[in-house]
């Protein structure tokens, strides 16, 4: 019926009326893109929130924020009908009964915005991972408070299945049985540890470690198979296209910047505040032979200080922050009244505000200072 009635053709008319279900307030109009639309016919889309959350609307691949957006027309709803009601007016003209259920004086627009992660961090360090029992299978009696399988984390977190799954990536968690799991640090430093004695037992090249070799050496340990392989690749990366002389495919490259950040994050995590040359000293004492670490690696990961002629560093890391943009500049502000670039800019490289810039966020929520062409640019709350 509803085709009908837009479809009219020249000189012929169409009667409208109100329908016996009129007044219905179980419609709601929803605005969307062909690309949108295809999925939502095809595989359906999925409206997340909370009672406390503002709801969002997840395709497969991006969140979309949902926005009321009113119009100056009433916008009048005809269902769809196989039946048409037609007749002829007084001159012979067709015309077309319709009959409206409802009315609405507004739609819904949907907004891409960034996926709201800050809760997938709350749920996952509930319960690491800290040992491994029966292979890193879940025992039948073992309670299952504070453990999230991948149907609970896409209910609860406010975000697509491909932007969870790279989330789960970023904070290097692992499926252990049904959950998702983060392994706790300290065990994975004692799992390290053992790598790299097992590497100058029997002479492993850490730039080619053999995945099958290291995982039977570690069973002795007691070390599953599954928490080797995903130690290998939280702190290294698949390594048979950058070496010609191994004939595996199933080689590991140890990446020297993240196996140096995790013994730096411990150090840190020690003392809350470390004079740099001692820190420096001590990180070097700590980090496998054949690693150079470097201040550099620290951006993102701790602040340096400058009191009187010595520089203090402390721990302070992007992952702990905030992901929403001004949850995230209130809490930068926070731990410094006053920042210059070269310190802010490694804790705003992770944000992911769509169609909003990290330029356009800093002239949203920053005020920035040059006292002079040649100092450095200084950023203070707006």
């Amino acid at each position: 019926m509803a085709a009908e009635v837009l479809n009219l053709k020249l000189a012929s008319s169409a009667t409208v009326s109100y329908g016996d279900a009129f007044g219905s307030e179980d419609f709601k109009l929803l605005e969307v893109d062909e690309r949108i639309l295809k999925e939502l016919l095809q595989d359906g889309l999925t409206i997340k929130g909370g009672p406390d959350d503002e709801a969002v609307l997840c395709t497969s691949a991006a969140t979309y924020a949902i926005k009321y957006v009113s119009t100056s027309n009433t916008v009048l709803l005809i269902p769809p009908s196989e039946k048409i009601t037609n007749g002829n007016n007084d001159d012979g003209m067709g015309f077309t009964m319709a009959q409206v259920v409802a009315t609405s004086s507004g739609h819904l627009e949907l907004v891409e915005t960034a996926p709201q992660l800050d809760n997938l961090k709350t749920l996952l360090n509930q319960r690491p991972y800290v040992e491994d029992l029966e292979g890193g299978q879940m025992q039948e009696d073992e309670p299952l408070e504070g453990l999230y399988s991948w149907d609970d984390l896409t209910t609860m977190v406010q975000a697509s299945d491909r932007q969870l799954k790279e989330a789960l990536k970023a904070l290097n968690a692992v499926q252990i049985g049904d959950y998702w799991r983060v392994v706790d640090e300290r065990f994975m430093q004692g799992l390290l540890e053992v790598i790299f004695l097992s590497a100058v037992q029997h002479d492993w090249d850490l730039k080619c470690l053999q995945e099958a070799a290291v995982v039977q050496a570690l069973k002795d340990d007691c070390y599953s198979p599954q928490i080797v392989r995903h130690c290998l690749s939280c702190y290294g990366k698949k390594g048979s296209t950058l070496l010609n002389d191994c004939k595996t495919s199933h080689l590991w490259e140890l990446d020297d910047t993240k196996v140096c950040l995790h013994y730096a994050k411990l150090l840190l995590r020690d003392s809350a505040k470390w004079k740099l040359e001692e820190f420096m000293k001590e990180w070097r004492r700590t980090t496998p032979a054949g690693m150079e670490p470097s201040i550099e690696m620290l951006r993102g990961e701790a602040l340096v200080e400058k009191l009187g002629p010595e520089s203090w560093l402390q721990l302070y890391s992007i992952s702990s922050l905030p992901t929403k943009p001004a949850d995230r500049f209130s809490a930068l502000f926070k731990e410094r009244a006053k920042w210059e670039w070269d310190d802010l800019e490694p804790y705003l490289r992770d944000m992911q505000t769509p169609g909003q810039s990290v330029e356009a966020m800093l002239l949203k929520y920053t005020r920035k200072t040059q006292p002079t062409a040649s100092s450095a640019a200084i950023y203070t709350a707006r």
